[in-house]
C-alpha cells in the first residue's frame, strides 16, 4: 500500500508540474496567432469611412476624418451633417444657423435650453464660432452601420426641428 501512494504521489507532482509549464507557454503561442481580418480594433476611426458606406446615405469626404452627408428638411430646406472622429470618438454635428444670422437674446437662449430636454440623445447648443449646432458623440468602439445611420438621421431631424423652433430669431440671407 506504501508504495502506490508513492506512485500517486509522483504522478500527481509530474502532472502539477506539467500544467504549471503547459498552460503558460500555450497562453504564450494563442496570443502569437495572427488576429483574423474583422478582429480590427473596433475603436480605431479608420471604421468610419466603411460604416458610412453601409449606412446607404450620400457622402462626401471633406477632409481627413471629416465627412459631410447632405440632409434636406420641412423647415430648413439643405444642410449637412458632418462626421467627424476625434481618437475614439464619432461626433456627429449639424449647423442650424450661422452666428451672423443669429438675433441671440435670452428668449432664443431658454429656447435652446428647453429643447435640450425635449428632443432626444442630441446636444443642442452654441459652438465655438458662435453657431447654433445640433450634436452627438458617439463612441466607436460599439458603433455600427445600423446606430450610425439612426444617429445620423437623430441629427438632421433635430436639427430641422430646432431651426423651426428658433426661425423667429433667424435673419434671412440676402
Amino acid at each position: 500500500m506504501h508504495n502506490s501512494c508513492r506512485l500517486d504521489a509522483k504522478a500527481m507532482t509530474n502532472s502539477s508540474l506539467t500544467k504549471a509549464i503547459f498552460v503558460p507557454v500555450l497562453l504564450l503561442c494563442l496570443q502569437a496567432l495572427p488576429q483574423p481580418a474583422n478582429a480590427q480594433d473596433k475603436s480605431s476611426p479608420a471604421r468610419i469611412p466603411q460604416l458610412i458606406e453601409e449606412s446607404g446615405f450620400p457622402y462626401t469626404k471633406a477632409a481627413d476624418n471629416v465627412w459631410t452627408i447632405p440632409f434636406q428638411g420641412k423647415a430648413l430646406s439643405k444642410f449637412n451633417v458632418v462626421a467627424s472622429t476625434e481618437q475614439n470618438i464619432l461626433v456627429l454635428f449639424a449647423v442650424v444657423a450661422e452666428k451672423k444670422r443669429l438675433r441671440v437674446i435670452p428668449e432664443m437662449m431658454q429656447k435652446l435650453l428647453r429643447l435640450n430636454t425635449e428632443l432626444d440623445r442630441v446636444k443642442i447648443g452654441i459652438d465655438d464660432q458662435g453657431d447654433a449646432i445640433v450634436r452627438i458623440d458617439l463612441s466607436i468602439r460599439v458603433l455600427d452601420s445600423q446606430e450610425l445611420k439612426a444617429n445620423m438621421e437623430q441629427v438632421a431631424a433635430a436639427t430641422d426641428e430646432v431651426f423651426a423652433a428658433i426661425k423667429p430669431f433667424i435673419t434671412i440671407a440676402k
